[in-house]
């Protein structure tokens, strides 16, 4: 396993970061995944404007007896607040221009509320899905990342989601379901030995709020990547490890998106976010009313080195959306940890897996090495096995990311070598290409200067013997 990848079977899970030089190739591994589509592809994405991608869902809509549905978030620009991810417009221009229209639904034209799913289901049997965007931020320059899961049974709880997804009574919503109680949480599956639960929102209601609080509250052990955590509920579990500064608790969170949710709520803890980073200035004032935002002042917690959202460019966020507890839960998928999020179109999975849980980890530690000030080593768990395993594990990642580097750069020197060697075989077998005729040519003049001296002696000799026989030598 790379940091990049974790590999089962059935299986795959992709971690992206630019900064942290991780590169899970997300767009060659979309295309391919929409490139092997036989019968049916529904994609259900909040933001759908990469090149690659339109081309290879312009390629499946152009094949016979495939039926192509797209269905995209349809609000218009967003600039980021309670409402969660920003976005700029332009979606379904793209997706006109690459002669999609026909194939695509717009959800969500009025109300605050979005569409902001990002997944695929292929032939009824294989699910992508994951907290990336089909953008060049979302897929080349962002923290993001996604999982490719071969389950017939997994396929179809999302296709049943996609359906009601493209109801003419949801299309026209502002997102929020209109029943009286929330739909009933959906089996979980069982793919390589991972149960996987998926959530939906808003049909699930409260019940991935309830879901992940009841995990945190029994955790001994968390590692969050986070574009925001806004959600009262989670940010109440979350509290008392403030106190605890022996709790293993680490988290990596987007400063842009936190600045969002603090002023659009009414705090100001973001003045003090930068956690690791050194960055921002704490507000003595703003210390009381923010202890639901206390991981922003704490050293435990990171913000990654970002930018903030502008319509004029693509974006850099830390957008993933993971929570791992206890080394064997993941959860992970488009769900922001906000209270708007339960009203927007959402997915979360819940993935009970160790070696799933140790991949996430490794790719939390890659980044928290890659965003700690150089020389920091960011705090665990003190006194405790799972604290110097951790340790131990995170000095293993570390180091493999620098063996990797190292054997990179001797692949290269060994590769211009390996060229310098070429070039002067090749400038050496040009010498002796020329040199060869030169010496060939002297050769063969010695060897025709023998043969005319030989052939000289003969026809003395002969002339010799004619005259001796003839009498006129020694008569």
């Amino acid at each position: 396993m790379s940091i990049t990848t974790y590999t089962s079977p059935d299986i795959n899970a992709y971690f992206q970061s630019k900064r942290a030089g991780l590169d899970a190739q997300l767009v060659e591994r979309i295309v391919a995944f929409i490139d092997a589509t036989n019968y049916s592809l529904d994609c259900a994405i909040y933001d759908l404007r990469h090149p690659d991608i339109l081309a290879a869902l312009a390629r499946v809509a152009a094949r016979p007896h495939i039926r192509l549905r797209i269905a995209y978030d349809n609000s218009g620009e967003r600039n980021g607040g309670l409402e969660g991810d920003p976005k700029p417009s332009g979606t379904a221009e793209a997706i006109a221009e690459a002669g999609l229209a026909p194939h695509a639904t717009g959800i969500h034209e009025h109300g605050r509320h979005l569409m902001h799913d990002k997944y695929l289901v292929r032939d009824g049997r294989t699910v992508w899905v994951g907290s990336a965007n089909f953008t060049a931020g979302g897929l080349e320059l962002q923290d993001n990342n996604c999982l490719a899961i071969q389950s017939q049974a997994l396929a179809a709880l999302y296709s049943a989601s996609f359906e009601e997804l493209i109801s003419p009574q949801h299309t026209h919503s502002d997102g929020r379901l209109r029943q009286a109680d929330p739909a009933p949480t959906p089996p979980a599956v069982t793919v390589d030995g991972a149960r996987i639960t998926p959530y939906f929102a808003p049909a699930a209601g409260e019940g991935i709020e309830d879901t992940l609080v009841e995990a945190l509250r029994h955790a001994r052990r968390v590692r969050i990547m986070a574009f925001l955590i806004g959600d009262p509920g989670v940010l109440e579990a979350l509290r008392p490890f403030a106190s605890d500064h022996h709790f293993d608790i680490r988290g990596i969170y987007d400063p842009h998106g936190m600045e969002d949710v603090t002023r659009a709520s009414g705090h100001h803890g973001a003045t003090a976010h930068a956690g690791r980073t050194g960055k921002g200035k704490r507000d003595e004032t703003s210390a009381a009313g923010d202890a639901d935002f206390w991981f922003l002042r704490d050293p435990r917690f990171i913000a990654a080195p970002t930018h903030g959202f502008s319509p004029g460019r693509e974006q850099d966020f830390m957008h993933n959306k993971v929570i791992v507890v206890d080394d064997h839960l993941v959860f992970t998928g488009s769900y922001n940890f906000s209270e708007n999020a339960e009203a927007n179109d959402e997915t979360m999975l819940a993935i009970d897996s160790p070696p799933l849980a140790h991949a996430y980890t490794a790719y939390f530690d890659a980044l928290a090495s890659a965003y700690s000030p150089a020389g920091v080593r960011e705090p665990v768990a003190v006194g405790a096995a799972s604290g110097a395993a951790a340790a131990a594990y995170s000095d293993q990642v570390v180091s493999q990311l620098r063996s990797e580097h190292l054997q990179n750069e001797r692949a290269t020197k060994e590769s211009r070598k390996e060229s310098r060697r070429e070039r002067a075989a090749s400038s050496h077998a040009a010498s002796r290409a020329d040199a060869t005729p030169r010496h060939t040519s002297r050769l063969d003049s010695a060897i025709l200067l023998v043969v005319a001296l030989m052939a000289l002696t003969i026809l003395a000799l002969v002339a010799f013997g004619a005259l001796v026989y003839a009498g006129v030598l020694f008569h």
